[in-house]
């Protein structure tokens, strides 16, 4: 299997007329599961971007999408008392099933990285389910466990237009920037 390099993935904010592809891409999220983050984004709650395959490498995918992540700035938990500003909560990351264990989970979470010190900010915090593989590739990337498991709910939106709520058993996990 080739090595898709992170400078081959570009990371920029999605687009309303591509929630349609997306969904197609990333397979296991429906459409109305991006529109739902959409919606969320208008309301201030999150930045949701999208992974491409860089258009200026010419090649035959470029310009296909193939992951999103989103991001939120937050003041806490960490921040100190007349310290820097916080952090950037990164959360929502899926990589398109045909493209996963080739470098574009690492490639937007470095342009997550990226754009948080762009912003000045100090950390990078996530969460992830305690039996989910991504753990070792946060742990790579210089993530570090903070706190014990907890329980982490959020509300799946089905293409049917209904919704289920998740719980799961998840770690937080903290990078210092």
């Amino acid at each position: 299997m080739a090595v898709l390099l992170a400078a081959a993935v570009v990371l920029r904010p999605l687009r309303e007329s591509e929630i349609a592809s997306l969904a197609r891409a990333l397979v296991e999220t429906s459409e109305a599961q991006i529109e739902n983050r959409w919606r969320e984004q208008a309301l201030g709650y999150r930045e949701l971007l999208v992974a491409e395959l860089d258009p200026s490498t010419g090649s035959g995918r470029s310009g296909e999408l193939v992951g999103t992540v989103s991001i939120s700035e937050s003041e806490g938990p960490w921040r100190q008392p007349g310290g820097q500003a916080g952090s950037v909560h990164l959360f929502a990351l899926e990589v398109a099933p045909a493209l996963r264990d080739r470098g574009v989970g690492g490639a937007i979470v470095s342009g997550v990285l990226e754009e948080a010190r762009r912003r000045g900010r100090r950390r990078v915090f996530l969460e992830v389910r305690v039996d989910n593989p991504a753990r070792r590739l946060y742990y790579r990337l210089g993530f570090r466990r903070v706190g014990p498991a907890f329980v982490n709910a959020w509300w799946r939106f089905l293409a049917d237009g209904t919704r289920e709520r998740v719980e799961e058993v998840s770690y937080r996990m903290v990078k210092r920037l």
